[in-house]
């Protein structure tokens, strides 16, 4: 017996799946469906966040079309014990950009009809701005839904072109004289090697664990960041690198002086894009600079491969305006319909801001900010 219902529509249907066997099956098919945010919101990442964070959540993923040959994809969580308001499927765990999968107008019209049609707020955290959902989302307010859209923390990216074949090109007669200078110096301490992994779901488990060794040397284990300090996120990484390298989409890269990994990412390519999740460095050999060494070696490749874009996920800091200065940038939309509900996720959506607001007084104290 399937979890999935139909809602029929005068121009087509949408399928809503409830089900997570359902939603797994379904995801299969959804790599192939174009959507700004690349490998955040596919098939590996769905599977993924089903099988470590799915147990605690209701699903509501609404499918234009077919369920095996979609036209659009919506995929709509809410947590149990906070019912009032549906989110984007992994965006609360992980707060990656994540966007509609599809473009087809028709499909994400009646997919937001149907989302509101259910009564339930809607929260679209940290969507991008040239999300084609954001269209239909603001056709609803003063019709059916207010909508209310605030720009947040954008991500930075790299547009790549042939130019980005020989990166140092883009950097000052300084910063490239800096650059010679961390190779020599990591070279002085032991032979340099530069790779980046396309492995087997086999051989994840010991690549990540080296990934997992070398991000907790450094300042991220003592702020808490690093996966080593975070099981769940741990667990999630893993099983998207596992489940995405199946496709042969998953990037271990490394960059080791005498056989030691001393920097380390993670990364999904897909739909053109190299979709960076993760960074570490060891400090012990902060003095030349590893992971900018690394960085230059996966820009380097990642142009030579023909690919578009090299995006730095998270948000925007300083280490990435090294990079690029381009930023996508990202809204946070909540809609709310006309239902009981909306007073709850509208007074939720104030504590949530207020405790943010909370916390960075708390941690600019601390740190003399």
């Amino acid at each position: 017996m399937t979890n999935a219902t139909a809602r029929a529509s005068a121009d087509a249907e949408v399928q809503l799946l409830t089900g997570a066997a359902d939603v797994s099956r379904a995801s299969a098919a959804w790599d192939a469906l174009p959507s700004t945010s690349a490998a955040v919101g596919g098939h590996a990442w769905v599977q993924a966040w089903l099988e470590v964070y799915g147990a605690e959540h209701e699903l509501g993923v609404a499918v234009a079309g077919s369920v095996d040959v979609p036209t659009a994809v919506l995929p709509l969580v809410r947590n149990r014990r906070s019912p009032w308001t549906w989110e984007m499927l992994g965006v609360r765990q992980v707060s990656e950009p994540m966007d509609v999968r599809g473009y087809d107008a028709r499909g994400l019209g009646l997919l937001v009809e149907d989302a509101v049609r259910r009564g339930v707020p809607l929260r679209f955290k940290r969507l991008p701005a040239e999300s084609p959902l954001l269209p239909p989302l603001q056709a609803m307010h003063g019709r059916r839904a207010l909508v209310r859209t605030r720009l947040v923390v954008g991500t930075p990216t790299i547009a790549l072109d042939k130019r980005w074949r020989e990166p140092e090109h883009h950097f000052s007669k300084r910063r490239r004289g800096d650059f010679r200078t961390a190779l020599r110096r990591a070279e002085q301490l032991g032979q340099v090697e530069l790779t980046v992994e396309e492995p087997t779901p086999e051989q994840v488990g010991p690549l990540f664990e080296e990934v997992v060794a070398v991000e907790a040397s450094g300042w991220k284990m003592r702020a808490g960041t690093a996966l080593a300090a975070s099981p769940r996120k741990r667990s999630f990484l893993l099983r998207l690198c596992e489940i995405a390298a199946e496709e042969k989409a998953t990037r271990l890269a490394f960059l080791r002086i005498g056989g030691r990994a001393v920097a380390v990412q993670v990364a999904v390519e897909q739909q053109g894009r190299y979709s960076l999740f993760k960074i570490g460095f060891d400090e012990e050999f902060a003095r030349c600079s590893p992971g900018n060494l690394l960085m230059l070696h996966t820009v380097r490749q990642a142009a030579n491969r023909g690919l578009t874009a090299f995006d730095f996920l998270g948000a925007e800091e300083p280490w990435t305006a090294v990079w690029t200065e381009e930023v996508r940038s990202c809204l946070d939309v909540n809609v709310y319909p006309l239902s009981a509900w909306s007073p709850v996720a509208g007074a939720d959506a104030v504590a949530r801001r207020l405790g943010w607001w909370g916390l960075q007084r708390i941690r600019a104290a601390r740190t003399g900010g």
